[in-house]
């Protein structure tokens, strides 16, 4: 288990990949393409944090602005 200081010290890239928990190179390569694309998100959003089933996976998604990502399968939706 790692201390709050050492998860903080971690780039926002390798947090998203430890939530995907994947080894597929595919879902990876489009966590570390959505990394660079969007902006790092906010702790909270002005109406706090969003979140719904992934029809995939059936696992957590979080919204972040207009998408939807997944937090085990790293699946993609855009929020409507």
């Amino acid at each position: 288990m790692t201390t709050e200081f050492a998860d903080e010290a971690r780039s926002r890239v390798a947090r998203l990949l430890r939530m995907a928990a994947t080894h597929d190179d595919r879902l990876r390569a489009r966590i570390v393409e959505y990394a660079a694309t969007t902006p790092d998100p906010p702790p909270y959003g002005p109406h706090g944090i969003h979140t719904k089933g992934c029809g995939l996976c059936r696992q957590t998604m979080w919204r972040q602005r207009d998408l939807w990502i997944c937090s085990r399968c790293g699946h993609v939706e855009e929020a409507r």
